[in-house]
């Protein structure tokens, strides 16, 4: 098994912990040219938490990464921007993504959650990280995903198009619309 690569550096405690596939979300995958679209959702509850409240962490099993993927393939995921920026259904966020957390609607922020993610040869891992302690992940609201699992790599059928735009991988790879 390869290393999973995080951004922060978590126990394996941690790592063993964490929560599965939750059967019950409305996942469905499409696949064609060689691309594979995993639709999920998870909320806080679904959520492994360390234990000074500041990461929390989803893992769910995904068969279509594999050695392939792994080694000359991409990755990539997407959140319903209705969570991150506020943008409305039918609007996706790359991750990673930062985004502040005003309390108190005093327009200054309270703190940070950076949503991250990893993989490895058959399973993702979503990460929340946020930048204070004893965060209530519990509150998170229940948010769509997107993965999408490309096989042989994205350099020519990605190349030029950006890939932090959802819209535009969608056109490229020749993903269905909505």
């Amino acid at each position: 098994m390869r290393p999973r690569s995080l951004l922060l550096p978590l126990s394996l405690s941690l790592l063993l912990g964490v929560a599965g596939c939750d059967a019950g979300d409305h996942d469905h995958d499409v696949i064609g040219n060689d691309v594979v679209v995993v639709n999920f959702s998870f909320d806080g509850s679904d959520l492994d938490v360390n234990t000074d409240a500041t990461v929390g962490s989803y893992q769910r099993s995904v068969s279509a990464i594999t050695d392939d993927i792994f080694d000359e393939g991409a990755v990539l995921l997407y959140a319903d921007g209705e969570l991150i920026l506020d943008g409305g259904a039918g609007t996706w966020t790359a991750l990673p993504v930062t985004q502040g957390v005003d309390l108190d609607d005093d327009l200054i922020v309270d703190y940070t959650l950076t949503f991250t993610y990893s993989y490895d040869v058959g399973d993702l891992y979503v990460d929340i990280i946020s930048s204070a302690t004893g965060t209530v992940f519990e509150d998170l609201p229940r948010t769509d995903f997107k993965l999408i699992v490309i096989a042989g790599g994205p350099s020519g059928t990605l190349r030029g198009v950006d890939r932090t735009n959802y819209e535009a991988v969608r056109q490229a790879l020749g993903i269905a619309a909505e």
